[in-house]
C-alpha cells in the first residue's frame, strides 16, 4: 500500500527509453537536404500555381498546425476569397501533416466559400490529410479530385 501512495506521487514512469528509435526518423540529415533544396517541411509553403478553365489553385507543401501555418494559410485563402474568387482548388499532396487547427481552419473556409456561393475543390490529398479528414467525419463534405485533369473535365459544362 505505502509503495503504490510513492509511485502515485512520483508520477508516470518512462518505460520503453526514447520513441523516436522504431521510427522512420530522417534526422538532421534529412532537413539539410530539405533547405538545400528549397523545402522546409516545418512550414507551410503555399503558391498560386495555374489555373483550370479559370479556377484558381492553391498549391501546399509542408505543415498546417497550431501557430503560424494555419495563420497564413487562412490567410492566403481569405485573400483570394477577398478578389471575388468564390471557387477555387487546393491542391493538398504536399502536405505531410495537419491537425485539428488546420482541419478546423479547411472546414472554415469551405463555409465561407459555399455561403459566397462557390465551391472548395481537394486535388490529391496527402495519405496523411485523407486519413484526418475521413477520422473527422468531413471527407464527404469536400469535393475531392485525383488530379488536374479531373478538375478541368470537373468544370468543363457539359454540352448534350
Amino acid at each position: 500500500m505505502e509503495r503504490r501512495r510513492q509511485q502515485r506521487r512520483k508520477g508516470p514512469t518512462r518505460v520503453g527509453g526514447d520513441r523516436r528509435v522504431g521510427r522512420t526518423y530522417g534526422g538532421p540529415e534529412r532537413r539539410v537536404a530539405d533547405r538545400r533544396s528549397g523545402l522546409d517541411r516545418r512550414k507551410l509553403d503555399i503558391v498560386i500555381d495555374y489555373q483550370v478553365r479559370s479556377v484558381p489553385i492553391l498549391r501546399c507543401s509542408g505543415k498546417i498546425t497550431i501557430g503560424d501555418t494555419a495563420k497564413n494559410f487562412s490567410a492566403k485563402c481569405s485573400e483570394l476569397l477577398q478578389r471575388n474568387r468564390p471557387t477555387f482548388a487546393l491542391d493538398l499532396s504536399g502536405i505531410n501533416h495537419i491537425d485539428s487547427t488546420g482541419i478546423g481552419a479547411l472546414a472554415s473556409l469551405l463555409t465561407s466559400v459555399r455561403t459566397r456561393g462557390g465551391d472548395l475543390k481537394l486535388i490529391a490529398p496527402s495519405r496523411k490529410v485523407e486519413s484526418v479528414l475521413r477520422t473527422t467525419y468531413l471527407y464527404e463534405l469536400f469535393h475531392i479530385l485525383s488530379s488536374t485533369q479531373e478538375l478541368a473535365d470537373f468544370s468543363t459544362p457539359r454540352q448534350d
